[in-house]
């Protein structure tokens, strides 16, 4: 006779089935059967917290530079329960903050390690001249006048002083993205 997993012997007792569970047996052994005798048998895997390592994205706030390789303390956003902090390795880029205000970053957990993998960017926008049209225009007018008593005539004179412009007459808008303030 079979026995338990404390070592008393199992009894031999009816098992009862209702007919929706009786159905869905029913239909995983036809599947079963119906597939490739071939085949490797049915794998379900591992729970979530049996044992598997959960990968973990969290929202979090920091102060200060972040170089690579080194570690910082962060602190949850939205969490008020302790413990609200973890030491994060940031990995890939160094982070130049001399504002000591707190900024906004991700992390995500592999393992029993925090890594950083995002921070918030500054943006700032800056238009390019892409061309340029020189143009010549007027920017004084002296006019003169002579009389001539003998011929009885007036003779008016001017002279014009030119200068160059040169304007803008095409741009482009491109936007940057910074790690500091």
């Amino acid at each position: 006779m079979a026995k338990k997993p404390d070592g008393a012997a199992a009894g031999v007792q009816r098992v009862t089935f209702t007919k929706s569970a009786a159905d869905r047996i029913a239909r995983a052994v036809r599947e079963v059967e119906g597939g490739g005798r071939d085949q490797g048998p049915m794998e379900f895997g591992m729970r979530a917290g049996a044992g598997q390592s959960q990968k973990v994205f969290r929202v979090c706030k920091y102060s200060g530079s972040w170089s690579i390789g080194s570690a910082k303390t962060v602190t949850f956003k939205n969490q008020t329960a302790t413990p609200n902090t973890v030491s994060a390795t940031n990995l890939f880029f160094p982070i130049t903050n001399t504002a000591t205000d707190d900024r906004d970053c991700a992390v995500a957990k592999e393992g029993t390690a925090w890594y950083l993998i995002d921070v918030q960017f500054y943006t700032a926008t800056a238009v390019f001249v892409t061309t340029t049209a020189t143009a010549t225009h007027v920017t004084d007018i002296s006019v003169g006048a002579t009389l001539n008593t003998s011929s009885c005539t007036v003779s008016v004179g001017r002279t014009l002083t030119t200068a160059s412009i040169i304007s803008v007459t095409g741009t482009v808008t491109s936007t940057f993205l910074r790690l500091e303030p």
